[in-house]
């Protein structure tokens, strides 16, 4: 097992995966030699694996990882032969199982577009529904996998052996490009938080999930899934859905993968079903512009263009002034000192803004949607745990931002 890791299995792209899967073997057999893999004790070790919470496949993914170390001793000729190695799952299970999330519709992916709040979800959202790549091909995506010249994706980076689970280079959809041509930093991620690159979406996924109305059986694969389905019932070439989801065709080859991708009409049907999928989805959204990746917006035109619903309290050229600050994507205390208004003013305007358009995070700067605040320049919960004045008498607003009396 330790030569099997050292030499070969600790340079692969899933070596996390595999030496996870080998300190099992290691810590269950200990000692034991090859002699002693006899089917009866493999079954004991399929129920110390499920004792350890482990489900039928990740079981079978621990004993895969030990049965390719006893090949890789066989074919170094470090052991004459090895012994069978046992799955749980047969064939006919592995085929019959459920997807890994719910396939989603249309109307549903506009739903969790609708319910971001955040720049790095929102782009997330965008290279899911147009690539149908994996979760983690979308999160190690960066600026040098994008050929701008071809109109070319590359989703595996630069270094990365593929594997498995291949990571193809895909024709860019029209409603992508923009959000591509984004990041112009080859060594920059586009989703990312901070600056940072996003190493996981868990937690902000099922907030998405929540703040959307779905199901909890809807997961990030769900929009890979449900495209899938998408392209079948716009009667996709098999062979393109199978390039998009990086499901290798058997009589493919290395050359064909290579060169393939930059002929001219390189998955077109595959292409024009996800630009009818964006389509669709366009119809369905309530608030958000996916058109828009970048900031191409002029706040104080903006600004002029929302009229005050409520035209109590501050004037309306102030009004308009706090909303160019926001939309200019300033940090809340910022919004204040500048206009010189209360915090639960700003609070009140931005909740207005909030009614007709997404107000994003903006956690990026030089590459957030325009409508933006710092999250953690916010206002602070000192700052709204004092009731305040809005206008007067009759506009009292309290920590959790509801109106106690008055018409908002």
């Amino acid at each position: 097992m330790e030569s099997y890791w050292n030499e070969h299995a600790s340079k692969l792209p899933s070596a996390d995966t595999a030496f996870n899967g080998l300190c099992y073997w290691r810590e269950y057999w200990k000692e034991a030699t090859v002699s002693e893999l006899k089917p009866l004790e493999q079954r004991r070790f399929w129920k110390w694996l499920a004792a350890k919470g482990l489900e039928a496949g990740g079981i079978d993914r621990v004993l895969s990882d030990g049965k390719a170390a006893l090949n890789w001793a066989v074919k170094w000729q470090i052991l004459a032969n090895a012994p069978h190695i046992f799955l749980m799952q047969t064939e006919v299970d592995r085929r019959s199982r459920k997807p890994m999330g719910r396939p989603i519709v249309p109307k549903e992916m506009a739903l969790l577009i609708d319910a971001t709040n955040s720049r790095h979800m929102l782009t997330y959202l965008i290279i899911a529904i147009t690539t149908m790549a994996r979760p983690g091909a979308i999160l190690d995506l960066g600026g040098a996998q994008f050929d701008r010249e071809h109109d070319r994706v590359d989703l595996n980076p630069p270094g990365r052996k593929q594997n498995k689970k291949h990571r193809p280079i895909l024709a860019v959809a029209p409603t992508l490009k923009p959000w591509l041509q984004a990041v112009t930093d080859p060594s920059r991620r586009y989703v990312t938080y901070g600056g940072k690159p996003v190493e996981s979406i868990s937690t902000a996924w099922v907030n998405l999930v929540t703040e959307s109305g779905l199901d909890s059986r809807v997961t990030p694969y769900s929009i890979r899934h449900g495209m899938g389905r998408e392209m079948r019932k716009r009667k996709v070439p098999k062979e393109q859905i199978s390039i998009f989801l990086g499901h290798l065709p058997k009589d493919s080859d290395a050359t064909t993968s290579i060169y393939a991708p930059y002929e001219p009409e390189y998955c077109s049907e595959a292409i024009a079903a996800i630009e009818d999928v964006m389509a669709e989805i366009r119809k369905h959204l309530k608030k958000a512009n996916i058109d828009q990746a970048i900031s191409a917006i002029d706040p104080v035109a903006l600004a002029k263009a929302i009229p005050s619903k409520f035209k109590k309290g501050v004037g309306d050229a102030k009004r308009e002034e706090i909303r160019r600050l926001i939309l200019s994507g300033l940090p809340h205390k910022e919004v204040v000192r500048q206009s010189k208004t209360s915090s639960g003013t700003v609070s009140l305007i931005r909740g207005e803004l909030r009614a007709v358009m997404p107000l994003y995070r903006n956690s990026e700067s030089p590459l957030c949607v325009p409508f933006a605040y710092h999250e953690d320049e916010s206002s602070s919960p000192e700052d709204s745990q004092v009731p305040e004045m809005i206008g007067g008498p009759g506009w009292i607003r309290t920590s959790d931002l509801t109106v106690m009396s008055g018409q908002l």
